[in-house]
């Protein structure tokens, strides 16, 4: 009750600031002509977010958002070669990442997390992902990361339509359209997309079960097809430069039949199938005319999975949600934000007895701040407070500081730092499931310390960043499905996970030729240092988290020519409690693509090699992963004005 009353008291405050000032900027911090804030880093300071740049996206946007990240960020994703992935951000689980689009946390509210593989790349134009504790910004179970997915606003005028088509090796297929029309003032964008995978690859099984063909032997998968398809709507209209109306409404359905292991497959009778359907709607309204700045929102998701065709085991939600919000800056170098944000559930679950759970509220109230002493030093504080039905949720505040270091005219160093808490409210299924679930889990929390340094230097020639972060993370009352007599949820461990993150880029010219070259490396030990079963493993990195990632890209542009090429890099992996590994691999793509105009038309045609190497890894154990593959892609776009 305390807590509540103290942050009722600083809402309040902080609206009363906003109210009685009187003078305003736009909701844009420009530090000089080299670093600007945009509204997502504005109230982190020294937090790490990177935006994977549109030239990457583009060559992965068959399947889900998983092949982007896999490809181009040092963050570990768990994955068969079917339709399941998940991603794990510093050695956390699945269910620490908050993966956001709008004001909606697309992570399932029975499971936690999100299947990556279910998300496609195609409907969005871009990637920004966050590196460690962001609880106080997206609430419950952004304790690892985050992802946000955007989508450009283009404010069209006139009539723009793109298209791409793709056909590849495994009966790979993606067909999808993009079509914006408008007046520069109201604007309609439709996105539409199918896309479908067989996943008949051959692959060398190790494991048939067979005594008697000991070794590999050649097979071929089954019964791990892929079917995706869906629709996002835009209609948005612009009253003015800065007060606008934006509404999106996504449907989809994903179906995928889950991929037996090696074993069944070599001794194949079928497989189940899982099929979702969604539909998430989110409209806001934005005001940045006056000297507070508003901003509110409102919408709808429903999610309805259904296992093996099964309609009488339905495992569905259905969420209201909105969001409103005020800001202001009182100088350039002083700003503040607050506002809250409200659910409102209603879970359909087969398992869940209704006198367990009907429906739950939850309400997030949070104050955001940042502070600009000079043009070197920043400062920013987060302060945020959950309540959810018939449970605690824990106080969450953050806080970041970034020095900025002239080296010259072309140059200059930045310094990074955040302290931050965040926490994890457990999931409905760990909660409410049958008999199993555990009303009495507490939540997950998290402390996460980070220091970062960045330098950049620029000329017309040549622009280089070199960056590197590390950090010390600390999650205690860490949650897992365990048989304890009964398989049931338990806070059973204390988890740290620290390390290293070093990032660079540089693009430059050759002649005629642009070039850009980007690499990723992670050290991250992760280790349980409490636990409840005295299992040995104690002081051991975790399952499925990798000691060492790296990956790296490298793309040439000459007149109408592309080349590109990419490698990741995954270090070996515990994948069980008695001291299993799978060795590490080295995944390789390569492809060219080339541009040309038919008066208003474009195309762009691309031919890429997946893996070409031929790698010969398992990155789920038992789980065959394709080897080399082919794909060709044409992608078109026309553009006219009214």
């Amino acid at each position: 009750m305390r807590r509540f009353v103290f942050f009722i008291f600083l809402l309040f405050t902080g609206f009363g600031m906003l109210a009685q000032n009187q003078y305003s900027l736009p909701d844009t911090v420009v530090l000089d002509e080299i670093v600007t804030f945009g509204e997502l880093r504005k109230y982190q300071t020294g937090a790490k977010i990177d935006k994977i740049p549109a030239t990457l996206v583009q060559l992965a946007q068959e399947g889900g958002i998983e092949n982007v990240l896999r490809r181009f960020t040092p963050v570990y994703i768990k994955s068969d070669a079917g339709g399941l992935s998940t991603i794990h951000f510093r050695g956390t689980s699945a269910s620490h990442t908050s993966i956001n689009f709008g004001g909606i946390n697309l992570n399932s509210l029975t499971l936690g997390h999100s299947n990556l593989s279910s998300i496609p790349m195609f409907l969005f134009d871009g990637v920004s992902v966050q590196y460690g504790s962001s609880s106080t910004i997206n609430g419950s179970g952004a304790i690892g990361g985050a992802v946000y997915l955007t989508l450009s606003e283009e404010w069209a005028n006139g009539l723009k339509v793109t298209a791409k088509t793709s056909v590849g090796s495994f009966g790979e297929f993606l067909g999808g359209a993009k079509i914006y029309l408008g007046n520069g003032k109201w604007e309609s964008v439709t996105r539409a997309y199918w896309y479908l995978k067989e996943n008949d690859f051959p692959f060398n099984n190790y494991y048939t079960g067979n005594i008697e063909t000991p070794g590999p032997v050649r097979d071929v998968q089954r019964g791990a097809s892929v079917q995706n398809r869906g629709f996002l709507q835009e209609i948005n209209y612009k009253f003015s430069k800065n007060q606008f109306f934006k509404s999106s409404v996504w449907i989809g359905n994903n179906w995928y039949q889950v991929q037996p292991n090696m074993q069944s497959n070599y001794q194949y009778s079928g497989t189940q199938v899982i099929n979702d359907d969604y539909i998430r709607i989110w409209a806001d309204y934005t005001n940045n005319e006056h000297k507070v700045n508003f901003k509110g929102g409102a919408g709808y998701v429903h999610d309805m999975l259904v296992y093996d065709n099964n309609e009488t085991q339905q495992i569905g939600t259905d969420r209201l949600i909105s969001e409103i919000g005020a800001s202001t800056d009182f100088s350039s170098g002083l700003g503040l934000k607050a506002g809250a944000a409200y659910k409102y559930i209603n879970p359909n679950v087969y398992s869940y007895s209704d006198q367990a759970i009907d429906f739950e509220h939850q309400l997030d109230l949070y104050l955001s701040s940042f502070y600009q002493i000079n043009r070197n030093l920043r400062f920013s504080l987060n302060l945020r407070q959950m309540f959810v039905t018939n449970y605690e949720a824990p106080f969450t505040p953050s806080f970041g500081a970034e020095y900025t270091l002239r080296a010259g005219s072309e140059s200059y160093l930045k310094f990074t730092s955040t302290l931050a808490k965040s926490y994890r409210v457990p999931t409905f299924n760990d909660r409410y499931w049958g008999t199993q679930g555990n009303p009495d889990l507490l939540p997950e929390s998290g402390k996460n310390a980070e220091l970062g340094a960045k330098y950049y230097f620029g000329t017309d020639a040549c622009q280089t960043t070199f960056g590197l972060n590390a950090f010390y993370m600390d999650v205690e009352n860490w949650i897992e499905w365990r048989n304890f007599g009964v398989w049931q949820a338990q806070n059973v461990r204390e988890v740290v996970s620290k390390g290293i993150e070093f990032h660079s880029n540089t693009r430059f010219l050759i002649g005629e030729m642009e070039a850009d070259f980007t690499f990723n490396y992670t050290f991250n030990p992760v280790e349980p240092i409490n636990n409840v079963e005295e299992n040995g493993l104690l002081n051991r990195q975790m399952n499925y988290s990798p000691l060492h990632m790296g990956n790296s890209s490298l793309g040439l542009k000459y007149k109408m020519w592309r080349f590109f090429a990419d490698g990741q890099y995954t270090g070996w992996r515990y994948t069980d409690d008695f001291g299993h590994t799978l060795p590490a691999f080295f995944v390789a793509n390569c492809g060219f693509g080339y541009l040309f105009d038919l008066k208003k038309h474009n195309f762009d045609v691309t031919i890429s090699s997946l893996n070409f190497l031929n790698a010969d890894y398992q990155n789920q154990k038992y789980y065959a992963m394709p080897g080399r593959s082919f794909k060709l892609s044409l992608k078109y776009d026309l553009n006219t004005r009214l």
